[in-house]
């Protein structure tokens, strides 16, 4: 198979498939155009879809094992990509990323305590704090002089001195598309160790990262003794979210135990049977699927920035470093977020409001990009229909 423009150019029909991004009228109608949910509108890997159907084809499903060829086809692959080096024991299963969020919350924290977060964040980060009882401490991302969003170390370490001793960070950060650096990502690691504060690290979109910038993962950074939990899953860099499986990653074992503990405790069930198979067959013999769509990807990036500077002169594109979301600054329009999704309603195109990733949000609407070029184009002309 040739993972070339043409393969993505294609795109797949989701209408009808009991898909949230496709099907859900309450956001669209039927001949909406959806730039919202951050799943992508591309055939998976071939390989993928060979180890599903084989799977299938042996008729039974009953319990299965997290094996060691799970749990080696995921470091064979960080190790390939990104230069960690990490061993089976630093590895537990999830069923999915917001899953671990949950459960670090619960098994590392108590109803009340505040949890720190970087606002604006993918809304999971909140609603997992504030269903578990505990108090989300925003610190709000603040923009610099070039546009990109910045970490405000002051605030942070306040509210570590306040009390504050469990951070969550997103990184790359969504929906603003940083990546952070290994200069900003050690400076945090620091004031963590200094205030003995739990720190977890959602790095669900580290392939999406475009040159020049260069994804650092904490887990190159943490020592051994570090209170640190890093999530990882195949499911956004293969499109297989459907499936249901992550990892979560830590070289303090007993703060895995701890987690797996409370996730056995709420009647967490990880090891599906076909996630295994389509992760495993990600993780070995994807990587030129994966090559072919950040090529693509980093196409329709100029193809994006070309079309707003064209359709919505007022529109400003914060820098996109990483991650198939587009995080857009529409306040020039002097619309509410709630206003702006009404008018796309109207002209049939859908993007997540702002105000999802919290209050800091209003007048920003996130941007999904990964989908085929002509929808993306069509998509931009019906955002600029509902802004004019």
């Amino acid at each position: 198979m040739m993972y070339d423009r043409a393969f993505f150019d294609q795109g797949i029909e989701r209408r009808n498939t009991a898909c949230e991004k496709w099907d859900d009228r309450n956001v669209m109608g039927e001949d909406g155009i959806p730039l919202w949910v951050a799943d992508m509108d591309f055939r998976c890997a071939e390989p993928i879809v060979d180890a599903l159907k084989k799977r299938a084809e042996h008729a039974c499903y009953g319990y299965p094992i997290c094996g060691d060829e799970d749990r080696e086809a995921f470091i064979h692959f960080t190790k390939r990509r990104h230069g960690i080096s990490l061993q089976s024991e630093d590895i537990a299963f999830l069923p999915c990323v917001v899953t671990g969020m949950k459960v670090f919350i619960r098994a590392f924290s108590k109803p009340g305590d505040r949890i720190a977060i970087l606002t604006p964040v993918y809304g999971p980060f909140t609603s997992s704090i504030e269903c578990n009882q505990r108090i989300a401490e925003r610190i709000a991302l603040t923009i610099g002089t070039d546009g990109r969003y910045q970490i405000d170390f002051d605030a942070l370490e306040e509210a570590f001195r306040q009390g504050v001793r469990h951070l969550m960070l997103c990184s790359p950060h969504n929906p603003v598309s940083r990546v952070w650096t290994k200069e900003e990502l050690e400076r945090l690691l620091a004031l963590c160790r200094q205030y003995g504060v739990f720190l977890s690290v959602d790095e669900i979109h580290a392939e999406f990262v475009y040159e020049p910038q260069s994804f650092t993962s904490i887990l190159s950074l943490a020592k051994p003794e570090d209170a640190v939990v890093c999530f990882m899953s195949a499911s956004k860099t293969f499109n297989i979210a459907g499936l249901q499986q992550a990892m979560m990653i830590s070289y303090r074992h007993d703060l895995l135990k701890a987690m797996q503990q409370e996730l056995i405790a709420g009647g967490g069930v990880w090891g599906n049977t076909f996630a295994l198979a389509g992760t495993r067959a990600a993780y070995e013999l994807c990587d030129d699927w994966l090559d072919g769509l950040m090529a693509y990807l980093q196409s329709n990036l100029e193809v994006m920035k070309r079309e707003i500077a064209r359709q919505l002169p007022l529109a400003r594109i914060i820098p996109v470093e990483a991650t198939y979301l587009a995080w857009l600054d529409l306040r020039e329009y002097h619309l509410s977020c709630a206003e702006i999704a009404q008018r796309c309603m109207r002209t049939g195109v859908a993007l997540t409001g702002g105000t999802f990733f919290g209050p800091e949000g209003e007048g920003f609407m996130r941007l999904n990009f990964g989908c085929p070029e002509r929808q993306l184009i069509r998509g931009i002309e019906r955002l600029a229909a509902a802004l004019q």
